[in-house]
């Protein structure tokens, strides 16, 4: 069938990336397909530089919780919750910490600016409650542009670092709700970890 030259040459919009999305999510069934299908995506709807501006501002009178001190807007729910597309604003210095996603898959690209980003592996079993012992195993500087991925079991503990003096803006497809979620935090420094129960929020519900 040939190529429709007109829709080819549309705009890239939130909503058929949406559309995009759900037609992955609901056709693969494991988290390698999913991201690997997600990425390109990603990655086009970056380029297109479609995302609406407000959207890549801040939340006016944001106030910082303990693993929340960035803006995060959701930009599209998928159906059942199966997927969330949302909109991080990074203040200048600002990040998550070291944390997990409660075995879910996340696909991640920046729109403005940069995000450095540190990926760990756990060494230890997990039978010993409130400890974990991680080693670094990757760091990763994101410019526009740049999609990267969260896949369980392989390096899915990291933290997001705004390493600039200007906010950052990123995209991420998360597979679930994240502000449902009960997320592991760790410190690298003293072993510990702690689960934290639904401590993320929308700022623009």
């Amino acid at each position: 069938m040939a190529s429709n030259p007109i829709r080819e040459h549309e705009p890239y919009t939130l909503e058929a990336f949406a559309a995009d999305v759900d037609a992955v999510v609901t056709r693969e069934s494991t988290q390698a397909r999913i991201v690997q299908q997600l990425e390109p995506l990603l990655a086009r709807f970056l380029a297109a530089e479609t995302l609406p501006d407000q959207f890549c501002c801040a939340a006016p009178n944001r106030i910082a919780s303990d693993h929340q001190d960035f803006t995060l807007y959701r930009l599209h729910r998928g159906s059942g919750d199966r997927f969330n597309i949302m909109a991080a604003i990074w203040p200048a210095g600002g990040g998550t910490g070291v944390h997990d996603h409660a075995g879910n898959w996340v696909v991640e690209g920046v729109y403005r600016n940069k995000l450095h980003t540190i990926r760990y592996v756990r060494q230890d079993d997990g039978s010993q409650p409130g400890h974990a012992d991680l080693r670094k195993s990757m760091t990763l500087d994101m410019l526009p542009g740049d999609v990267a991925h969260v896949q369980y079991p392989d390096q899915y503990i990291h933290d997001f670092i705004n390493p600039t003096e200007q906010p950052t803006v990123s995209v991420h497809i998360y597979g679930g709700d994240i502000t449902q979620e009960t997320l592991n935090y760790f410190d690298p420094a003293t072993s510990a970890v702690e689960p934290v129960a639904h401590d993320l929020s929308y700022d623009n519900e």
